[in-house]
């Protein structure tokens, strides 16, 4: 047994998948409540639902337990499910994967997964990344995309993705993916990595904007627009409150200004070194302290 339960009996028109998942991908629940958004806001079916049993140590991903409307103790266990919208203005469907990524068993996991992506005959499959970078909040949030197929990263005007190095359940699923010769691409929003959230609604909605021109529709994010505004003004005031916080956001908009550069003609940020390692944390915030340690 797999785990996996496909109740999909119809044929989709030109479905494009988006997937996402909280993890190692996933800076928060930036990409998931992205999946969660259109969910919502197209009136998702869910044809999709996997076991946990077989995925999760659940010593490491635990179970939540909640209290209903009802006032009964309910059980939580991480979900992994699949639901497609249609949009009809445009006669075009979506396939959406949204989940935890899973703690052991990815060949089988994605395995499966690319088996039942691959049989809606999918027009794209793109997903969703979220992953920390020396940026400020107060600049906007930069999206980049890529493709491991130079026709792919060609055609959507993509980059090459050259990566090498340790991945996730996304970068498994793209290699059991290609296996079924499907079409795939990536997008990446770069978040502030000093922001200990789980929500991010600015970054939820830059991502949303740049998958647009892929999608082909306009997606309302009026929701998300007022609850980007008011994580704003949290964010902003628990960095004036911090002198240290402050003084470092103010070195990161200079690097900013330093690294990217702004096309208007476009209206897209092109993305320089944004990514950021470890090393590269534990850098900044060294040289914040020290810098911090001389001016008093």
């Amino acid at each position: 047994m797999d785990g996996f339960q496909n109740t999909l009996d119809q044929d989709l028109h030109t479905p494009i998948v988006l997937i996402a998942f909280n993890g190692w991908s996933d800076t928060g629940t930036v990409t998931t409540d992205l999946a969660d958004h259109l969910i919502d806001t197209y009136a998702g079916n869910r044809f999709l639902t996997v076991d946990p049993e077989e995925y999760y140590v659940f010593t490491e991903i635990r179970p939540e337990v909640r209290i209903s409307p009802e006032g009964i103790r309910e059980i939580q266990w991480p979900k992994n499910e699949g639901f497609t919208c249609h949009i009809p203005e445009i006669n075009q469907d979506l396939v959406i994967i949204r989940g935890v990524e899973p703690n052991t068993n990815w060949k089988k996991f994605t395995t499966q997964l690319s088996k039942i992506i691959a049989e809606t005959k999918p027009k794209l499959v793109c997903t969703l990344v979220a992953r920390p970078a020396a940026m400020p909040h107060t600049r906007p949030i930069l999206v980049s995309g890529s493709s491991a197929d130079k026709e792919m990263a060609h055609t959507y005007g993509l980059e090459a993705s050259t990566y090498q190095g340790p991945t996730g359940l996304i970068g498994v699923a793209h290699d059991a993916m290609r296996k079924h010769n499907l079409p795939l691409i990536s997008y990446a929003a770069l978040i502030p990595h000093y922001l200990s959230v789980e929500e991010n609604p600015p970054a939820t909605i830059a991502l949303l904007k740049a998958l647009e021109p892929i999608l082909g529709f306009s997606v309302p994010t009026t929701s998300l627009e007022e609850e980007s505004v008011h994580f704003l003004e949290r964010v902003e005031e628990a960095s004036k409150q911090d002198s240290q916080i402050g003084s470092y956001v103010k070195t990161l908009e200079e690097r900013y200004e330093e690294m990217h550069t702004f096309d208007k003609s476009t209206d897209n940020m092109a993305a320089g070194d944004a990514n950021l390692s470890a090393d590269d944390v534990l850098r900044d915030v060294e040289d914040l302290l020290r810098r911090s340690e001389e001016e008093q």
